[in-house]
């Protein structure tokens, strides 16, 4: 089952159920990164890898905290990469992906 998501200014996200360590609410997950020297960096951010393999970055209780940080970390992301990087920014892995992380129903 997916739920597609949309937040103003942002891409559409999707909800998914995952296999889960943690106890019924919601992970903020990030995709698996590949090296590649065909992408910013050399590294590729595997947004369409198999959720198994993506990392847990926080667990909450509800959807709605799930995104409300997945959106502050994004925003945080892009703020520090600019200050380092200034309009390299949307290239830095932090950025890719804080941009490619879902918030995912575990069981």
């Amino acid at each position: 089952m997916i739920l597609v998501l949309f937040v103003s200014g942002c891409a559409a996200r999707s909800v998914e159920r995952a296999p889960a360590v943690t106890s019924a609410g919601y992970q903020l997950v990030r995709p698996p990164a590949v090296p590649d020297t065909h992408y910013p960096g050399g590294f590729h951010v595997q947004a369409r890898a198999p959720l198994e393999q993506w990392q847990q970055v926080a667990a909450f209780t509800t959807r709605e905290e799930c995104e409300t940080s997945r959106i502050a970390q994004i925003d945080e992301s892009i703020d520090q990469a600019r200050v380092e990087f200034g309009a390299q920014a949307k290239f830095q892995m932090p950025v890719r992906q804080a941009v490619s992380a879902r918030c995912v129903g575990t069981p």
